[in-house]
């Protein structure tokens, strides 16, 4: 974790006093929400044991919650930029919270179900408004969205390695109590802190209002762009649903819970160079290299075992996990201010909530051709993102004669437009 302090205390030379109040408050609540969000798949486990149901079973109850949090973003979006991003960040965080304490004293099976679906609509709330309020308030987005990426890893990595020894300790429902409990603590207190808040009804600037009206062109890219971001989640969500029960099957020198951790903990330096990427390089191009690198690593991981599979599942998250700031500024460079909150909801109503049926696959795919078949089918996913990154190459560089907004070289230190 010194390594993460360092990130931090380097932030503080980059953004203003507010600026760094924001980004350190969407941080925490990121890394709150994928934490929550990844609790259950390592209690899966734990719970399919003490229970004797299978484990595929298990995991199908986190359906509607995982539905649930890619549905909510849209609404949680239009809220946000008629409300203000704070107060939608803290009411999720506090229903994510009571949910989970709930949680603790539900029955497996559909009580469980009702639960999870309750923490998914509270999860669902931070990141169409977080992601909005760090482009609209935050100068070097680049670099913010990288740090509010590292937060959001760090809860990423910590929630098997602390949940499977919570577990072993204190039993499943405690470990939904303790987490709960400090999710809404954590909120309590940062509503006592003074963080600047972007009026609700932000006026658009030239650039925006030209957004307001897009071309055909514009409005192609931006519809291959939300393609590619529901193929992107549907392999995020298939790799974190899967990957304990993986790695409980293929890994026998680290506890399942340790490996998980330890090969997502690798997301954050993925993260931090993603966010100078953004600020530094040509988006569209980043958001290719990354993905195709992610490629022949995600089809290493469907035939290795042991400390091997850990390191090329360490590096598919890598570079799976560190395009997201990039993919967030394309977004943000496509989308005028006043809806920018909108714009990410409906983004990630495609990545979390199309994304979500990523764990009916795994089911099925674990129940009928092994987990090793799980990762050749996100291979495939990813393969196809690829393709549709390429094709979004093709339409900006088209764009380019007639819209050169579309796709500038980029230059060092800004972000480039798409």
């Amino acid at each position: 974790m010194g390594g993460f302090g360092y990130l931090l205390r380097m932030a503080g030379s980059v953004f203003s006093p507010d600026e760094r109040r924001v980004v350190h408050f969407t941080g925490f609540a990121h890394g709150a929400t994928h934490y929550v969000e990844l609790v259950y798949p390592t209690l899966a486990v734990v719970l399919a044991a003490e229970t004797g149901t299978p484990l595929a079973q298990v995991l199908s109850w986190s359906f509607l919650g995982y539905l649930l949090f890619g549905l909510g973003a849209l609404p949680a979006g239009l809220a946000a930029d008629r409300f203000g991003p704070r107060r939608v960040i803290l009411a999720g965080l506090l229903a994510a919270g009571v949910s989970t304490i709930a949680a603790s004293a539900a029955e497996p099976g559909w009580p469980m179900a009702m639960c999870l679906a309750g923490m998914g609509i509270g999860a669902s709330a931070y990141h169409p408004a977080g992601t909005g309020f760090l482009t609209r308030a935050v100068r070097a987005r680049g670099r913010a969205l990288g740090i509010n990426g590292i937060y959001g890893n760090v809860g990423i990595a910590l929630a098997p390695l602390v949940t499977a020894a919570l577990a072993t300790q204190v039993g499943w429902r405690a470990t939904f109590a303790l987490t709960g409990g400090v999710i809404v603590a954590t909120a309590l207190v940062f509503m006592r802190v003074s963080i600047p808040d972007p009026p609700p009804a932000a006026l658009a600037s030239a650039n925006d209002e030209a957004a307001l009206s897009p071309s055909g062109r514009r409005l192609a890219i931006f519809a291959v762009l939300c393609l590619t971001a529901m193929l992107g989640g549907f392999a995020y969500r298939g790799n974190t649903v899967a990957m304990p029960a993986y790695f409980a099957e293929r890994i026998e020198v680290l506890d399942f819970g340790v490996a998980a951790s330890l090969a997502m903990m690798v997301g954050i330096a993925g993260q931090y160079l993603g966010g100078r990427v953004a600020d530094r390089r040509d988006l569209r191009w980043s958001y290719f290299a990354f993905h195709a690198l992610s490629l022949p690593m995600l089809l290493l991981v469907t035939a290795s075992y042991g400390l091997p599979l850990l390191g090329v599942t360490a590096l598919y998250v890598f570079f799976a996990l560190g395009m997201q700031p990039i993919e967030n500024s394309l977004y943000a460079q496509l989308t005028p201010e006043r809806w920018r909150s909108t714009a990410f909801g409906l983004k990630f109503v495609l990545t979390f909530g199309v994304g979500s049926s990523a764990v009916a696959m795994v089911s099925w795919t674990a129940e009928s051709r092994g987990w090793a078949g799980v990762y050749q089918v996100l291979a495939g996913v990813v393969a196809l993102l690829v393709a549709g990154i390429a094709v979004l190459i093709v339409l900006t560089r088209r764009a380019h004669a007639t819209e050169p907004d579309l796709a500038p070289e980029a230059r060092p230190s800004e972000t480039p437009a798409v």
